[in-house]
């Protein structure tokens, strides 16, 4: 089997027009242009992921490593928001992904509100006005812990 990103919200998770409009492109003008972000709900993966997200709305996620869900972090995420991420690099190989993960953790929170970026190493203040550039240089979507999202 393949790769699989979970996304957990405080909320039901809608994926914006402006991004779902995207989606449904079909010409692009670069190959590196022909990407998507989109959610869908999977109860398979219930039973597995339970315990992992303490936000109740939970996902399969795609396109987490590109522009478009920084654009919804950017644009759409509001005040209160949470959500949180988590990358399994083989599904035939979740519980023993999540085992080394659960053993040593090593979470990311990323503020996209007071503009902070925090891993095990420390706190990194990203700059208000080119955060999302700085974001999508960084490492946020990992099999060795939760990546948060909030914005307050």
């Amino acid at each position: 089997m393949t790769q699989i990103t979970f996304l957990a919200s405080s909320k039901k998770f809608v994926i914006p027009d402006e991004i779902e409009e995207y989606n449904n492109r079909t010409i692009f003008e670069r190959e590196e242009d022909a990407i998507y972000f989109s959610v869908e709900e999977n109860d398979y993966w219930k039973k597995e992921v339970n315990g992992l997200f303490s936000m109740p709305y939970i996902y399969e996620a795609h396109g987490v490593g590109n522009k478009l869900f920084l654009l919804y972090l950017e644009k759409y995420m509001e005040v209160g928001d949470v959500v949180e991420i988590y990358y399994v690099p083989s599904q035939n190989h979740f519980h023993e992904y999540r085992r080394r993960m659960e053993e040593a953790p090593s979470p990311i929170e990323v503020n996209t509100g007071s503009y902070t970026y925090k891993d095990t190493y420390g706190t990194y203040q990203l700059n208000p006005k080119k955060w999302v550039e700085e974001l999508s240089h960084r490492n946020y979507v990992t099999e060795f812990g939760i990546t948060t999202f909030v914005k307050y």
